[in-house]
């Protein structure tokens, strides 16, 4: 199927749909994988973005916070159009500009690097100004393995001369000691963090911070495995 059948699945996942235009749309869902994708995808970072708690807004949600949500899905379905994968994963490389946006716009909040690899936390900024804004280059994906079912989403940042990684992780079983690897275009794997998967992080998935010594224009994948090896899941970046 080419891309000119394909349905307003942004509409759909926004709700904006009527209930006839929505029964097409689930319709065209059930027979097209590539649709399906682009729509986890989307929902992925619809629930990402609210996420955000409201005690953590400096001045409260502004009026139109559901409007910004839905322009930000409309950017984002437009990138993630040009960088599906096959092999039934999705790497979706997400516009960092345009998810800033909506933070900013709901009072100056980021969601914010967490002390533990449970407890997501949210950090407020300061008034919005060009020297808080998001690092240029900082690049999102998201990819679901089908063979374990886990599904990694990754955030990495560029440093001078190595990266700041960002991941949320489910699907990983309790009990498992894992690794979260980047990988560069030679093949090169640095380690950008550990952790013991608790009963909590296999129910309700991880939240890890990390760097790791490899120049961002290098980074081509970031990477789930335990300490024997085992890979759980992993996405191009």
């Amino acid at each position: 199927m080419t891309t000119d059948n394909h349905v307003d699945v942004d509409g759909y996942v926004d709700g904006e749909l009527d209930t006839e235009q929505s029964r097409e749309v689930e319709s065209h869902l059930a027979g097209c994988a590539t649709c399906r994708e682009e729509v986890n995808s989307l929902r992925e970072l619809q629930s990402y973005l609210q996420e955000v708690p409201p005690e953590a807004l400096l001045d409260g949600p502004p009026a139109d916070a559901d409007l910004l949500l839905q322009r930000t899905l409309r950017q984002v379905r437009q990138e993630s159009a040009r960088t599906r994968t096959g092999r039934g994963a999705v790497a979706t490389t997400v516009s960092i500009a345009a998810v800033a946006a909506v933070l900013a716009a709901a009072g100056g909040v980021l969601i914010g690097r967490n002390a533990g690899p449970d407890q997501p936390l949210a950090v407020p900024e300061p008034t919005p100004s060009a020297s808080s804004s998001a690092v240029p280059g900082t690049r999102f994906a998201s990819s679901v393995d089908p063979s374990t079912g886990a599904r990694l989403t990754v955030r990495v940042e560029p440093a001078s001369g190595f990266v700041r990684v960002n991941v949320a992780v489910t699907g990983l079983p309790a009990g498992e000691p894992c690794r979260l690897i980047v990988v560069g275009k030679d093949g090169r794997r640095e380690t950008a963090g550990s952790w013991l998967v608790s009963e909590k992080g296999a129910q309700q998935g991880t939240t890890l911070d990390g760097t790791a010594l490899i120049d961002p224009d290098d980074v081509t994948a970031v990477m789930i495995e335990n300490t024997s090896g085992q890979k759980f899941v992993s996405t191009p970046v």
